[in-house]
């Protein structure tokens, strides 16, 4: 995101006037194609169940509402609770907090058994607040760069203005207080009466440190020493703990610091740590690889098509290459994939309404593609009702395929995937169907096994279809740059 401030800060009004030209210019746009990915993540069988058994801690859908001070509540010191509440009523399970060293340890390294500040308590807060309302935390911690400035000055820094710390071990230990007191049966947990049920068991190691702000560019060895150490404090206080990072950013730059991160023979990393001699790498020490993606606005920087199938092949492919390649760093496949971070355009440019039909697409290409996790961030209010009516009729969306072959299309052009239930016993199945952008409108016959089905727009309208000879045959109203997916609903349940 530091590119978009970049160009409208250049010249002053001038760059505003012409920043302000480029992205109305861009973002007025949307990638023409979604194509598949190339290498799409095996289904949801072949994993282990994340989270030891927290309710709700397999949901899919990741809450990403509102703005963050880093310990608990919003920028300027503000309160979580309305977005946590926002999250809730679109029937999340996550919400998210990042939090800072530098503000939960600003003058040295706090004794939590002999003092509690300020700090922690706001974000023991936010923590139960979490609770009442039925939300797993992932919470990204420790952030070190980013909006959260760098080390603290105790701390020192191995190189002026970066993130890596000086006291890297000062940094593990923050990280293994943070587990002992938020993990479920912890500090915290046995204070409220939680025991092993509640608490914080996903953890994202800072923010698009290879660019955002103070980052750890130049500093990809120094990163996965802080992972590495950083991961044996919190899986010490928490073998159950699920690690994600590193948060990367979609843009293609950041796949050369990524596969230094990832290959500890590069030793890409600051003065200090090269004279140290030792090799890190973040793949053995990641449960989850996370990056962050705004499909529209990603494009326009990018000036061609940087889609969530894409930004995963671009990824899973640094890692698979990087599976061998340190030696005692070697690791299996990583199969795990979330999308911790993004919208369309968070700048808003893209219609609310538009944005609305965007939500339908992103979850159903995204599953398809075989995220386990998508962030939903910062949704308007129409972008809400599209998110509880998918929610509703995909708690858990796993598998998602695209079965455009299986529709009959009579005119038009079109997308689309189904999901078939498992375990349900009734064989019920949910369509995603909508036109491709700027083809026109389309109309389809679907197969159905149900005599009725339900059709859910994204404005939350449900319109009962009686199918004729196991099809129902649907009219997509087309757009010229982002149509309107519904939802078939085809359960015995919804038929009856």
């Amino acid at each position: 995101m530091v590119r978009v401030v970049a160009i409208i800060a250049a010249g002053g009004l001038v760059g505003l006037m012409a920043g302000g030209i480029w992205l109305m210019g861009f973002l007025g746009k949307v990638p023409s194609a979604y194509p598949p990915a190339v290498r799409p993540m095996p289904g949801m069988a072949a994993q282990s169940p994340r989270g030891g058994g927290l309710d709700g801690f397999n949901s899919p859908y990741l809450g990403h509402t509102g703005s963050w001070n880093g310990k608990g509540g919003a920028w300027l010191g503000g309160s979580k609770l309305a977005d946590m509440d926002v999250e809730r009523a679109m029937g999340l399970r996550w919400t998210f907090m990042p939090v800072y060293w530098r503000v939960m340890e600003p003058e040295g390294p706090v004794d939590l058994a002999r003092e509690e500040p300020r700090a922690w308590q706001a974000l023991d807060a936010f923590i139960i607040a979490a609770h009442a309302r039925g939300l797993n935390v992932l919470l990204q911690a420790p952030v070190v760069g980013g909006n959260a400035g760098g080390p603290p000055a105790w701390a020192g820094r191995r190189e002026p203005g970066k993130s890596a710390p000086a006291n890297m071990n000062a940094l593990a230990e923050f990280a293994g207080k943070l587990a002992g007191r938020y993990r479920p049966g912890g500090t915290l947990a046995v204070r409220r009466g939680w025991g092993n049920h509640y608490g914080v068991r996903a953890w994202e190691l800072d923010n698009e440190p290879e660019s955002y702000l103070t980052h750890w560019d130049g500093q990809a060895a120094d990163y996965a020493e802080f992972a590495t150490r950083a991961v044996a404090r919190i899986k010490a206080a928490d073998a159950q703990a699920v690690i994600v990072g590193p948060g990367l950013a979609a843009g293609k730059d950041g796949l050369r610091w990524l596969a230094a991160a990832v290959d500890g023979r590069a030793m890409a990393g600051s003065p200090g740590f090269r004279a140290e001699g030792k090799p890190y790498s973040i793949g053995p020490v990641l449960d989850v690889v996370s990056f962050h993606n705004y499909e529209g606005l990603d494009s326009a920087l990018a000036g061609e098509s940087r889609t969530v199938e894409r930004v995963l092949d671009d990824v899973s492919g640094v890692f698979e290459a990087g599976e061998q390649a340190t030696p005692g760093g070697e690791y299996a496949r990583k199969l795990d994939y979330w999308h911790t971070e993004g919208n369309f355009d968070f700048l808003g440019l893209l219609s609310r309404e538009r944005r609305a039909a965007w939500r339908f697409q992103f979850f159903t290409r995204a599953f398809a593609a075989g995220l386990r996790k998508v962030a939903v961030m910062d949704a308007s209010p129409q972008e809400r009702v599209a998110v509880g009516c998918y929610v509703h009729a995909l708690p858990d969306p796993f598998p998602m395929r695209e079965a455009a072959q299986r529709v009959g299309v009579v005119r038009g052009r079109i997308a689309a995937f189904v999901h078939a239930d498992t375990g349900a016993g009734n064989g019920g199945q949910v369509w995603v169907v909508w036109p491709l952008a700027g083809a026109g409108d389309a109309t389809v016959k679907v197969p159905v096994k149900q005599a009725r089905v339900a059709v859910v727009s994204v404005a939350g309208r449900v319109q009962m279809l009686v199918a004729v000879g196991r099809w129902v045959r649907l009219d997509l109203p087309g757009d010229a740059q982002m149509a309107a997916p519904v939802l078939v609903i085809d359960r015995a349940a919804v038929g009856e």
